[in-house]
């Protein structure tokens, strides 16, 4: 079962096809109310009829990932182009409308799952754009308010409400169409907007002023007030609207302005959104202390970046002072490579993020020189399958268990010895690997390396276990996993 969730959750996160898959839902729940008997039986019919027709695009939207990779860029394209905006008209032209339903209704079910398709492809492609332009677009995201958010879901609401009712056959709109479409639409987004004005007087007057400083006696009777004192000019302005006037889409059209039904709709509106806006106030508060919480944990990760450099310098001077000693010929070169490497450690150390080829080429570039310094046979092996390597990490993670695997393992080794280290990148997680023999007598302190480390790890991924370290006789292994979700954010 846990295996199962697992996949299930994976299958939500990194693919496309649910979101479809719940339009082919969607589209058959409103099927099921033009009929007068709503059954499951029929539900699960044009469940099964529609997520037929619509498969390819599913499938599509499934291997997506898969096409990108195999198939040449022009190609995926003139898919995307035909699945997300030549489909419906193929349709059409085949026939399935009549075959999916009779008459209108075939019209129908083509049309609503055109819309959902091309309007839920649409906002995937914003939201991966947005996502990796995280950093460009983080700010102007963060200025936008919770009522520009309501205000703007109201706007896409209105038109999108208006459309389904009248592809429906719950209100008729005579031509020209696409004139009445628009003005309909305008009029539904009054209609909203006024009943937005109770929720906004309930939130930002009724709760967050009266309530907090009068007390809960004082809010039921501002609550009580706003409704008795606002609902009949508010029902007064929504029947002069020519849209409710001509259709069935408000009870208005054929009740008086004070009936019940009027004062009932905002009552049930401002106590419906009561349990919302304390979830925001909460959420608020949360934030808050998110926020105090993060500075805690960026400033104690500065210290650690801190400590980084000492301890690097600590050991390259060492191995610099052994190599004069020997009056090496290589000494020059040495000193070439641990200038680039301090370059990196002081101007890339400080960075949060560095891209994971640079993380590499850091590695590779400290082994060859401690391997320049030991004038020792070492079985060294490092096995890298990256699949892209300009994603983020945070620096110098990697080169802590190398440190760790000379300095334990490799230096004080009188025989043979070896270093095996593994990085893997793919669309999931990275993992490294780190596989050194040792002494079997190695009884030296631990430095502060591991300890660092770990810190590092437990500030930037909390709900990760990232780090796992075995060791037996004549054998030490390090072994960090970390999911690319954790790394982009």
């Amino acid at each position: 079962m846990k295996k199962l969730l697992t996949q299930l959750e994976h299958f939500l996160i990194y693919n496309t096809a649910w979101i479809f898959i719940m339009g082919v839902l969607f589209a058959s729940n409103a099927v099921l109310h033009q009929y007068d008997e709503q059954r499951w039986g029929l539900y699960f019919w044009y469940i099964a009829k529609i997520g037929l027709t619509y498969l390819p695009l599913i499938l599509f939207a499934g291997f997506r990932k898969h096409l990108q990779l195999h198939l040449k860029q022009i190609i995926y394209w003139g898919l995307w182009v035909f699945f997300f905006l030549g489909y419906p008209p193929l349709l059409f032209s085949i026939g399935a409308d009549i075959w999916l339903a009779p008459r209108q209704l075939g019209e129908f079910i083509v049309s609503v799952m055109g819309v959902i398709c091309l309007s839920a492809e649409v906002a995937i492609q914003l939201n991966r754009y947005f996502f990796r332009h995280k950093q460009k677009w983080g700010n102007w995201m963060k200025r936008i308010k919770l009522e520009q958010s309501l205000l703007l879901l109201i706007g896409l609401l209105a038109p999108a409400y208006i459309f389904i009712a009248w592809q429906s056959g719950a209100i008729e709109i005579e031509n020209p169409v696409l004139l009445r479409l628009l003005g309909y639409s305008f009029q539904m987004l009054a209609l909203l907007l006024i009943y937005y004005c109770f929720y906004h007087i309930n939130h930002y007057f009724l709760v967050s002023k009266l309530l907090k400083e009068r007390g809960l006696i004082y809010y039921i009777f501002g609550f009580l007030g706003t409704l008795i004192l606002l609902y009949p000019p508010a029902a007064q302005l929504i029947a002069n609207l020519p849209m409710v006037q001509k259709t069935e889409i408000h009870p208005l059209n054929s009740v008086s302005v004070f009936n019940e039904i009027n004062f009932v709709i905002p009552f049930m509106g401002m106590l419906l959104s009561i349990p919302f806006i304390m979830a925001i106030k909460w959420s608020r508060q949360a934030s808050q202390l998110a926020a105090l919480e993060r500075e805690k944990s960026q400033t104690e990760l500065s210290l650690l970046r801190q400590q980084i450099n000492p301890h690097f310098f600590f050991n390259t001077l060492n191995n610099l002072y052994a190599l004069s000693l020997k009056k090496d010929a290589e000494t020059p070169e040495v000193i070439l490579q641990l200038s680039e490497l301090m370059r990196y450690v002081i101007y890339k150390g400080k960075e949060d993020k560095v891209t994971l080829a640079d993380e590499v080429k850091y590695l590779e570039d400290y082994i060859r020189l401690q391997q320049i310094r030991l004038h020792k046979k070492l079985d060294f092996r490092f096995d890298k399958s990256i699949d892209n390597g300009e994603i983020q990490v945070p620096p110098l993670l990697f080169v802590i268990l190398v440190e760790n695997a000379f300095k334990h393992g490799v230096e004080p080794a009188e025989g043979n010895c070896y270093l095996h280290l593994s990085l893997e990148s793919n669309d999931e997680y990275i993992f490294f690997t780190c596989e050194n023999s040792v002494e079997e007598q190695d009884d030296r302190p631990k430095g502060i390396g591991l300890i660092n480390l770990q810190r590092r790890l437990d500030l930037l991924y909390p709900d990760q276990d990232v780090l796992s370290l075995s060791e037996a006789p004549g054998y030490y292994r390090a072994e960090m996993s970390i999911r690319k979700k954790a790394v982009w954010i």
